[in-house]
């Protein structure tokens, strides 16, 4: 009606009240006291989160994105929106859309994306064996844990064992171009499939108030990313008290398998920074963690983790000598392959 008369002809569009659909005070509240319970009882300072020096916002990964939508009852469905497929170049955008399982309703969406030009896919070292056997003063060196002096001592070449004479000999190491980049067409797919979760997961749960973005974005763009702990640790539990006339029986630690040796090559994508402080001795210490896309190496070796900070900044490979024992891969050697232009 206006001034009285009906409109015709004229389609009536109604204002959405959209208080009515709005969440309460408290619900906002309670969601947000959901993600940091989940964060500090179930996620993993490192493993679902890492710190980013700089800002106060940890940075959340693909485990934790995963844990939230869990949290949330979210089921991700992925739509590839753009891909380019040749001989020379793979890249895909997806599109990742979080759907509530118990009503099937869209909640949010995010876009995601990656391509065989990304520095660490678009590069592959190859390592050329010398007939220089290694010096004396490196192993030397080795065994002083002097990382520098090693470092210094093989003047741009790695270790490589001949498998033949059985002898260790310098090795130079090339940086080439991937001339086949379909070896790496399922990766590309399954980075930008977890780019676009995680940016999903942060805008259906609202969580950018206590996450910031992806840990890949941000050393792009030259920040580094650090790991602090945040997590307070539990208190130990009291003592069982002993019956009187009975002793106490040891309790014997469960077997554990010796340390395997191992040997990886891989450009660093993301090195974390771990302080604490050690229960028994009361002393503090620093752990490094250096990440090969899901593979995370340690060492208490600040020139070992300057050398993976350097090599990540250029583009370059590592060679990461280390044992898997039960605390994880642990390095006992690290080096930086230079390619043969410098």
């Amino acid at each position: 009606m206006e001034n009285g008369k009906e409109l015709t002809g004229t389609r009536r569009y109604d204002v959405v009240n959209i208080d009515e659909f709005a969440m309460s005070v408290d619900g906002i509240v309670k969601q947000v006291n959901l993600i940091q319970q989940v964060m500090d009882r179930v996620m993993k300072d490192g493993e679902h989160y890492g710190k980013i020096p700089g800002t106060d916002k940890p940075t959340l990964l693909k485990p934790g994105a995963e844990k939230l939508t869990l949290t949330f009852r979210l089921d991700p469905k992925y739509d590839i929106i753009r891909e380019a497929r040749d001989d020379r170049f793979i890249a895909y955008t997806v599109r990742c859309d979080l759907f509530h399982i118990p009503t099937g309703l869209h909640i949010a969406s995010g876009i995601g994306a990656c391509n065989s030009r990304e520095a660490k896919y678009r590069y592959r070292n190859e390592t050329d064996m010398t007939d220089t056997p290694v010096p004396k003063a490196y192993w030397d060196a080795k065994n002083a844990h002097n990382s520098k002096e090693m470092k210094r001592l093989l003047e741009g070449h790695v270790t490589r064992k001949n498998e033949e004479t059985g002898q260790w000999v310098l090795a130079k190491a090339r940086r080439v171009e991937n001339e086949n980049p379909w070896d790496l067409d399922n990766t590309i797919i399954k980075m930008a499939c977890k780019r676009a979760l995680v940016a999903a997961t942060l805008n259906a749960t609202a969580a950018s108030d206590i996450f910031t973005q992806d840990l890949e974005d941000m050393a792009e763009n030259g920040v580094e990313p650090q790991q602090t702990t945040t997590r307070k640790p539990e208190p130990p539990a009291e003592p069982a008290k002993k019956k009187p006339g009975r002793p106490a029986k040891e309790s014997k630690p469960e077997p554990f398998p010796p340390a395997t040796k191992n040997s990886a090559v891989f450009v660093p994508t993301e090195i974390f920074i771990n302080q604490g402080v050690n229960e028994k001795t009361g002393k503090e210490y620093t752990i490094f963690k250096i990440k090969d896309e899901e593979t995370v190496y340690t060492t208490f070796d600040k020139t070992l983790a300057e050398t993976a900070k350097d090599a990540k900044a250029r583009g370059l490979s590592i060679q990461v000598d280390y044992e898997i024992d039960r605390y994880g891969n642990k390095i006992t050697d690290l080096d930086l392959l230079m390619p043969l232009s410098e």
